[in-house]
């Protein structure tokens, strides 16, 4: 469970957001929907601690983020599949070892480093590609490899930050209907867009954000 309880967040040169409360249940698909700069990217940043409310409280399973201690950090983020605007994918290294990191930072033994990205990389389509480095991959198949980097400990919920930003729309629609099978699979995932016309046949929970705000049917 993900819950914002009046949450604000301000900065000295930019709107934040102010006065949120929602709330994402276990097993939930739910986008935070509006424009660039309504604050979508600040909610998910407080969801793994990067940024923290100046007022009200975010709770994350059973971790408080208003209140959060440093050390555990690191704790929560393990907990969550986070994929970013920017992707963050390794060049230098092939796309198993990118997934295969994740493994290797746990501590996990060889053997089940290989299982779990294998399979991971088989979920999102990129079995084939496994001795490829992302600068051949396309857009499209670069989020697929963020996705299965994400996914490959088998997180708390899934966090992603405009999953669809840069591709055409063919691209769109196949990283939409691979969301569409994790969320059949079970998958609770909280995903931030301005697209959200994508992903209306599949009938999410839409939180639209404008100006910092909430708005509310």
């Amino acid at each position: 469970m993900i819950e914002f309880i009046r949450v604000t967040r301000t900065y000295p040169k930019g709107r934040g957001v102010q006065d949120v409360s929602l709330r994402v249940e276990k097993g939930d698909w739910a986008l935070l929907a509006g424009p660039a700069g309504a604050g979508k990217t600040t909610l998910l940043k407080m969801v793994y601690a990067s940024e923290q409310p100046v007022e009200g409280d975010v709770l994350v399973g059973s971790f408080r983020i208003a209140s959060l201690r440093q050390k555990d950090v690191p704790t929560l983020r393990r907990m969550l599949g986070v994929v970013d605007q920017d992707l963050s994918l390794l060049f230098d290294r092939t796309v198993y070892r990118n997934v295969a990191l994740v493994g290797e930072v746990l501590g996990w033994s060889r053997r089940k480093i290989r299982r779990e990205s294998l399979k991971v990389l088989n979920q999102v389509g990129l079995y084939a590609h496994l001795d490829a480095y992302p600068e051949s991959l396309s857009y499209g198949e670069r989020r697929r490899l963020a996705i299965a980097r994400a996914l490959v400990a088998d997180p708390f919920a899934l966090i992603a930050d405009e999953p669809l930003g840069h591709l055409d729309p063919e691209s769109a629609r196949g990283i939409v209907e691979l969301f569409a099978r994790l969320h059949r699979q079970g998958a609770t995932m909280l995903m931030a867009t301005h697209r959200v016309e994508f992903f209306e046949q599949h009938h999410p929970k839409v939180f639209r954000i404008q100006r910092g705000r909430l708005l509310h049917s």
